[in-house]
C-alpha cells in the first residue's frame, strides 16, 4: 500500500481509474487540467496504490499565500466505489498532504474550503484521527446553483447574437488598474458576495487584488459593470475541453436580473467569437432567485438546450486551528 505524488507519466492510468466519462455528468475538467495540477507547486495531487494498482486520487491546493487550503476532488477506482472505503482512502492520503504542506510552509493553513454536492451531505464531514472528535462537521456557507446549456453551433449563434437588439446594462472587461477600487469596498461584498468569496469554475477564492491579478494572468475573461462607487456585479468565464466536448463556464456574482442577463450574453458572445462547433455553457449563480431567470433567458432568448444536469452545491469551511487541536501529530518519518 503506497501513497505517492502523481507524475505526468500517470496520465493514462489516472484517466482509466477516475471515470472522466461519468464524473460531473461527463464534463470532467481533470483531463484538461491534469498536467497543470502536476506542475503547480501549490497543488497536492496524490495517488493511493494497492499492490501497484492505482485505486484513489486526492487533489488539494493552496490559496492566498498558503493561508487557505481547498479540497478540490477525490476519486476512487470503480471496483472500490459504493463499498464505504472513502474514509480509509482519505485516512491514507490526508496525512501525506499535511506533511507536504508543513514542509512547504512550515505550518498548516488557517482555513479549509470545500465545495460539495448538496445531495451528498456526508461529504461535508471531515474525518480526523486523533484524541478529539472523530468526525468534524464543516461550517456551511454559500449555496451555488449550476445549470448547463448546449449551444449546438457557435458560428450560427454568433451571427444571430450580433443581429439581435436587447436593452441590457453595459459591461466591460475588468481592468486591474481601474476597477479594483469598485470591487473592494465592503458594500460590494455585503450586497453581492457571500462571506467575501468569489467562485471561479466552482472554486472559492477570497476577493482580493492579488487574486484578481491571478485570474487575469490565468486568462479568465472577467466582466464588471460600471456602477460607482462600488460595482453591483462581477463574473468570470473560461473554457476547457472535456470528454463530452468544450465547456465554457460563466460564474455570475450579482442579484440584479438585468445584470445577470448582460453577463450571460457577453460571455456567450466572447465564447462564440473564439470557438467553433458545439459549446456547453455551465452557468453558475449564487442567488437562487436568478436560477429561473437564467433558464428562461438561455432557452427562450438564446435558444440553447437546457441539459438535465442542474446541481446545487454548498461551500463548506473549517477553522484548521480547531482541527489541529483534535488531531494527533503525523510523524513525518512514516512517509
Amino acid at each position: 500500500m503506497t501513497v505517492r505524488d502523481v507524475s505526468h507519466d500517470d496520465y493514462e492510468v489516472v484517466m482509466n481509474m477516475a471515470s472522466p466519462d461519468t464524473f460531473r455528468d461527463g464534463f470532467d475538467y481533470l483531463p484538461a487540467k491534469f498536467h497543470n495540477y502536476v506542475d503547480d507547486p501549490d497543488t497536492m495531487f496524490l495517488l493511493w496504490e494497492v499492490d501497484g494498482e492505482v485505486v484513489f486520487l486526492h487533489v488539494l491546493f493552496l490559496q492566498d499565500g498558503g493561508q487557505v487550503i481547498c479540497l478540490k476532488t477525490m476519486r476512487a477506482a470503480k471496483k472500490w466505489q459504493g463499498k464505504g472505503v472513502s474514509k480509509m482512502f482519505m485516512a491514507a492520503t490526508t496525512p501525506r498532504a499535511v506533511v507536504k504542506i508543513i514542509e512547504k510552509l512550515g505550518r498548516l493553513p488557517n482555513l479549509l474550503h470545500a465545495v460539495t454536492d448538496i445531495e451528498r451531505p456526508d461529504m461535508g464531514t471531515l474525518h480526523v484521527h486523533g484524541t478529539g472528535n472523530a468526525r468534524r462537521r464543516l461550517n456551511a456557507g454559500s449555496v451555488i446553483n449550476t445549470m448547463q446549456f448546449r449551444c449546438w453551433d457557435a458560428t450560427t449563434a454568433r451571427d444571430r447574437l450580433s443581429a439581435l437588439q436587447i436593452s441590457l446594462p453595459n459591461l466591460a472587461p475588468y481592468r486591474p488598474t481601474g476597477d479594483i477600487h469598485r470591487l473592494l469596498p465592503p458594500s460590494f461584498s455585503a450586497d453581492v458576495l457571500s462571506k467575501g468569496l468569489v467562485f471561479v469554475d466552482w472554486d472559492p477564492h477570497n476577493l482580493s487584488e492579488s487574486n484578481m491579478n491571478k485570474f487575469v494572468k490565468a486568462g479568465c475573461y472577467i466582466l464588471v459593470d460600471s456602477t460607482e462607487p462600488a460595482a453591483r456585479s462581477l463574473s468570470f468565464g473560461g473554457s476547457y475541453m472535456t470528454p463530452r466536448g468544450r465547456v465554457y463556464h460563466i460564474d455570475i456574482h450579482c442579484k440584479d436580473e438585468g445584470l445577470c442577463k448582460a453577463h450571460i450574453i457577453t460571455h456567450v458572445k466572447n465564447a462564440c467569437s473564439q470557438y467553433t462547433g458545439m459549446i456547453t455553457f455551465n452557468v453558475m449563480v449564487i442567488d437562487k432567485g436568478l436560477k429561473d431567470v437564467v433558464i428562461q433567458f438561455c432557452v427562450q432568448y438564446l435558444q440553447f438546450q437546457h441539459l438535465p444536469h442542474d446541481h446545487t452545491f454548498v461551500h463548506n469551511d473549517l477553522d484548521l486551528g480547531a482541527y489541529q487541536k483534535s488531531a494527533e501529530p503525523v510523524p513525518q518519518s512514516k512517509y
